[in-house]
């Protein structure tokens, strides 16, 4: 099964917007992040990874913002 780690990690498919799993199956950016959720990807990949995902927790949800 492809993508399996990222299928795993709900968080995360959440920060994709929930791809529908044909899409998932074909995105390079759920292939990048499978790797990061299996740990995979080299270590400066990793940290801007968990950069831009503590980015958007801190920031908030922007579409949670206006409501």
């Amino acid at each position: 099964m492809q993508k399996f780690e990222l299928k795993q990690n709900p968080f995360i498919r959440q920060l994709m917007g929930n791809l529908p799993e044909a899409d998932l199956e074909n995105s390079s950016l759920a292939a990048k992040l499978n790797g990061y959720a299996a740990e995979l990807c080299p270590p400066r990949i990793q940290k801007q990874i968990n950069a831009k995902i503590n980015d958007i927790l801190r920031k908030g949800w922007p579409v949670l913002r206006d409501v």
